[in-house]
């Protein structure tokens, strides 16, 4: 049987990248680049010229979505990582053909691979969703040892649909 061991301490850094890439993707990234170019847009055609609100307000538009909630974003990760419980110790994850198990201290929690909603892979992080917004989240330097193990054990187990491009 295979079984894949790892620990996984999320950090500030690690559940920012999530938050990042959770509110950056499809039509919400879309219609942020749209607004926030098209506030640099008027601004570099001279709109609001002489009325300082309208310069600040579309400075500000400007950096929304570029400068603005990214930090907000950031703020959000510090607080959940350094006010929650579960952040304070690793977690441990076990992965075997019957599923995932997830223990910290005495608690425990095992998942079958039919839980498994999607699994994204990104530079620094792979994304286990077990629901459209809930994700174990597992930094690669985490895995480095075992991360080849990992993407066998999702190819075997998870339709390609729900693997991703972590299987290919």
């Amino acid at each position: 049987m295979n079984e894949v061991k790892f620990s996984v301490r999320v950090t500030v850094k690690d559940m920012f990248a999530f938050l990042m890439h959770h509110s950056y993707r499809g039509v919400s990234l879309l219609a942020d680049a749209i607004v926030t170019f098209g506030a640099i847009g008027l601004l570099v055609a001279g709109f609001g010229k002489g009325d300082p609100v309208k310069t600040v307000a579309l400075i500000f538009v400007a950096l929304l979505f570029t400068v603005v909630h990214p930090l907000q974003l950031y703020n959000r990760a510090r607080k959940q990582v350094k006010g929650n419980e579960v952040f304070n110790l690793p977690l441990d994850y076990v992965l075997t053909d019957e599923g995932i198990t997830l223990s910290q201290g005495e608690q425990s929690q095992s998942i079958t691979w039919g839980d498994v909603y999607q699994v994204k892979e990104y530079k620094s992080q792979i994304l286990v969703y077990t629901g459209r917004v809930y994700a174990f989240v597992w930094p690669k330097s985490a895995l480095a040892e075992c991360e080849d193990e990992v993407r066998e054990l999702f190819k075997k187990h998870l339709p390609e649909k729900v693997a991703g491009k972590s299987v290919k």
